[in-house]
């Protein structure tokens, strides 16, 4: 977000503090409150019994009359242009119903994805539509879909068609484009930099302090069931049975891709097999709905592992400097969080991992900031427990290893710095329960028969290690039990 959109974002916080609870979502009573289980009790799933049976439909099981199925060919360059595609091969052959590149624009308008979007809900942009000009942005982009009377017979074509590059230098090492680096003015809608207090005097007056820096490696979305759509057109109305976790999101992004009203897409997902923020509207959607229009056949994109980590994004890597300065009593005095993510152009989502350093831990100084970095890869995307999952990694490791050099127990150093409200807005919390999750914990894992000092325990010929760390998504804290 711009700097006038945080001043929006900011003004209308301001006023929902005077607005009366009954008029916010969850000031009156949930209607579902009464079918609320208890924990610990055996309960039937509602979609159990179909799922048993095999009656359920996942998106690439939807039967249609004369359906055909696409494949994808993916580029083998990280950067350049598209000099010639060749699909004779592919059209020829004889199993293959058709070869296309959409980039050939339709002569009915619109059916090739001409147009460029901001996906709803976060996904790929692309500036010039999909497949709409040759240029090549990442290694594995698509440049070609195929379409045959069955999946085999797709996926071979797709083999046969032949593409030559005019490659260029490609933008990959996360290292060399740090010199380049961004720095947004916010993540997500939260303001990017915080600086509260003074973190640089905290450090010099500090008893103990910790400074280091932690990396978190690119992660791909591995559902159980990979990314597919079941696409056709009655009329100028869009059918899109698919796997999503965001049905008004992707009816919306279509119906701007395709120059059609929202209430002229139909999006149906009612069962979806793992999602954890992968499944949203990336472009074997668009491809799927484009080649269903051409063909005026219904079409079945299903994306296999291979294209889906070409195609689908995951969590960017990320490098972190946290540093924690601490009187002699382990009390935090400054909390500094710093760090790099990879955000290309195309890509829709912050990964926002400095925001969990916020909230934490009840600190006097804060000094946090992050920037992005601009690579040739694909777009990254939510994942589960965005930003906070490799967030609370740098910080809980940093908080250890401060236990550590203070001498006290890892649960005691996080109980003496245990915030009773938001550390930088002052918000109340509506519950706060962490610590009952840390005794929870602990008597679980045994928590009293750890050892301080590392790889000073064994169980035969096991070292047995025990740690505390915060989880996220909601977060939580638990003592943990390691063997190795």
């Amino acid at each position: 977000m711009s700097k006038l959109q945080n001043a929006i974002v900011g003004g209308v916080r301001t006023a929902m503090g005077y607005v009366p609870t009954s008029w916010l979502p969850g000031g009156t009573p949930d209607p579902l409150i009464d079918k609320r289980v208890n924990l610990g009790t055996q309960q039937s799933r509602v979609d159990g019994p179909e799922k048993v049976r095999g009656a359920a439909r996942f998106a690439a099981e939807v039967k249609m009359d004369r359906l055909l199925y696409a494949a994808c060919v993916h580029s083998t360059i990280a950067r350049g242009r598209i000099v010639d595609l060749d699909a004779s091969a592919a059209e020829g052959d004889s199993r293959g119903r058709a070869g296309h590149d959409p980039s050939q624009r339709a002569e009915d308008g619109n059916a090739a994805a001409d147009r460029p979007y901001e996906p709803q809900g976060c996904g790929q942009q692309h500036p010039a539509g999909v497949m709409q000009d040759p240029e090549i942005r990442w290694n594995g982009q698509a440049v070609a879909l195929v379409l045959a009377e069955t999946q085999e017979q797709a996926d071979h074509a797709a083999s046969l068609i032949k593409v030559r590059y005019e490659a260029t230098p490609a933008r990959t090492r996360f290292e060399d484009a740090k010199a380049d680096a961004q720095t947004p003015d916010s993540l997500l809608i939260e303001r990017n930099r915080l600086k509260r207090g003074d973190a640089k005097a905290a450090f010099e007056a500090a008893s103990h302090s910790v400074d280091a820096i932690y990396r978190t490696p690119w992660n791909n979305h591995n559902p159980i069931e990979p990314n597919a759509a079941t696409i056709s057109w009655d009329g100028d109305r869009l059918i899109v049975h698919d796997a999503t976790q965001m049905l008004h999101g992707t009816a919306g992004s279509l119906a701007k891709v395709f120059g059609i009203k929202e209430s002229q897409v139909y999006v149906s997902s009612p069962f979806v097999g793992g999602g954890f923020g992968g499944k949203a509207f990336w472009d074997h959607q668009i491809l799927g709905a484009a080649a269903a229009k051409l063909a005026k056949r219904p079409v079945r994109i299903a994306l296999s592992r291979a294209s889906m980590h070409r195609l689908i994004g995951g969590r960017s890597p990320t490098e972190q400097r946290v540093a924690l300065a601490a009187d002699a009593n382990g009390k935090l005095k400054a909390i500094v969080h710093h760090g790099f993510s990879v955000k290309p152009p195309h890509s829709a989502c912050d990964e926002a991992f400095t925001l969990a350093s916020r909230s934490l831990y009840a600190c006097e100084s804060f000094d946090v900031v992050q920037h992005t970095l601009d690579l040739d890869v694909l777009a990254n995307t939510f994942m589960r427990a965005p930003g906070e999952a490799p967030g609370t990694f740098a910080v809980e490791s940093a908080m250890d290893e401060l236990a550590h050099g203070v001498g006290i127990d890892p649960i005691e150093l996080r109980r003496r710095n245990l915030a009773d409200k938001d550390a930088v807005s002052g918000a109340p919390h509506s519950q706060s329960d962490l610590m009952l999750a840390y005794e929870l914990g602990a008597k679980r894992v045994g928590w009293e028969r750890r050892a301080a000092k590392p790889r000073s325990r064994r169980e035969g010929e096991w070292l047995v290690g025990m740690g505390c760390a915060t989880g996220s998504f909601p977060y939580m804290r638990m003592p943990v039990r390691r063997c190795g």
